[in-house]
C-alpha cells in the first residue's frame, strides 16, 4: 500500500528526475566545449550563442507555461512539453553545421522550460506548506546533480562513445521521463476557469509589485551571472585562462557543482529552521551578497591563478 509520504516522495522524485535531464543538457556544453570548438571550428561567440539558444527557448516560453500550468497543470504540460526536448536532443546528435546545433538548442531549451516551474506549482498544491521551501531547495539541488551529471562523468564517457552518442543516451533517458510522468503523477483538478483579461490583469499585479521589481536586478545580473559563468565561461576559463586539460576543467567543473549541490541540499534542510527564529530569505541574501562580490574581485586580480577553488566558493 503506498502511503500518502511514499507517493509525495515518488512524485518528487519523477518531477526531479525530468528537472535533472534539463539541466544536464543546459550545462552540458561547457564540458563539450572542445570537442564542438575543434569539429565545427567554433568561436567564443559561436559557443556563448550555443548556450544562449537554450536559454532563448527557455525564457520565450515561460510566460506561456506559467498560464498553461495553471490550466492543464504539470502532469500534461511538462510531458508534453519534454516530447519537443526529445526531439531536440535527437536533432543535437544529428546536427552537421552550427545552425543545426543552435537550432536543436532553441528547441531543448522551449522542450524543458516547464521542468522547474511545473513541478513548483504541483507542490504548491500537493505539499504541505511547511515543505513546499524544502522541496523548492532541494529541487535546486537536483538541477546541480544534472550539472554535476554534465561534467566529469561526460568526460570520461566522450572517448569511448563521442558526443553524438551522449545526447543519444540523454534522449533514452527523456523518453523515460516523459512515460513516467504520465503514468505516476497526479491528474490536474482546476480549480477556476480564468479569462484573458482576468490573466492579463493577473500578469500586471506581478509586474507591478514593487517587491518583484527589487528583485529583478537581483535575478536577472546576480544569479543570471553566476549562471552563465557555472554554465558557460566557467570550463572556457579554466582551459584557456588557468591553463587547465580538458580532464582537469571537467573536475573543477564536477567540483564546482558539487559544492553548489551541498549548498542547496543544506538550504533546504535548514531554512524551514532558520524562517523559525525570525531570520528571512531577504536577510540571508543581504549577507551573502557582498561574500560573492568579494569572490569575484578575487578571481578577477588573481587572473591566471584563479581555477575552480575559487569559482566554487
Amino acid at each position: 500500500m503506498i502511503t500518502k509520504v511514499n507517493k509525495s516522495i515518488i512524485i518528487f522524485c519523477i518531477f526531479a528526475f525530468g528537472f535533472l535531464l534539463s539541466n544536464l543538457v543546459r550545462s552540458i556544453t561547457a564540458t563539450l566545449t572542445p570537442v564542438l570548438t575543434y569539429e565545427f571550428d567554433l568561436t567564443a561567440g559561436n559557443l556563448g550563442l550555443l548556450a544562449g539558444g537554450y536559454f532563448i527557448g527557455f525564457s520565450i516560453m515561460q510566460v506561456p507555461i506559467g498560464l498553461l500550468l495553471d490550466k492543464f497543470g504539470p502532469k500534461k504540460v511538462v510531458g508534453y512539453f519534454l516530447i519537443i526536448a526529445l526531439v531536440g536532443t535527437i536533432s543535437f546528435a544529428l546536427a552537421k553545421s552550427f545552425s543545426g546545433l543552435l537550432i536543436s538548442r532553441i528547441f531543448i531549451g522551449i522542450g524543458v522550460s516547464a521542468c522547474m516551474m511545473g513541478p513548483l506549482t504541483g507542490y504548491r498544491v500537493w505539499f504541505a506548506e511547511k515543505y513546499q521551501q524544502r522541496a523548492n531547495s532541494w529541487m535546486l539541488m537536483v538541477a546541480n546533480i544534472g550539472f554535476v551529471s554534465s561534467t566529469l562523468p561526460v568526460q570520461i564517457l566522450l572517448p569511448y562513445i563521442g558526443w553524438r552518442w551522449i545526447f543519444i543516451l540523454i534522449a533514452i533517458l527523456i523518453l523515460i521521463s516523459i512515460i513516467l510522468i504520465f503514468l505516476f503523477t497526479p491528474n490536474w483538478e482546476q480549480k477556476e476557469n480564468f479569462t484573458v483579461d482576468e490573466e492579463k490583469k493577473g500578469l500586471a499585479q506581478i509586474w507591478k509589485n514593487k517587491f518583484f521589481i527589487s528583485m529583478v536586478p537581483l535575478a536577472f545580473i546576480n544569479y543570471g551571472g553566476i549562471q552563465a559563468i557555472q554554465t558557460l565561461w566557467a570550463g572556457p576559463w579554466m582551459l584557456n585562462i588557468t591553463g587547465y586539460s580538458p580532464f582537469q576543467s571537467a573536475t573543477g567543473l564536477f567540483w564546482i557543482n558539487v559544492t553548489m549541490l551541498a549548498s542547496y541540499f543544506l538550504w533546504g534542510y535548514i531554512l524551514p529552521k532558520l524562517s523559525d527564529y525570525g531570520i528571512s530569505s531577504v536577510k540571508l541574501i543581504k549577507f551573502g551578497l557582498p561574500i560573492s562580490y568579494f569572490v569575484f574581485f578575487l578571481i578577477i586580480f588573481f587572473g591566471p591563478k584563479a581555477g575552480a577553488f575559487l569559482f566554487a566558493i
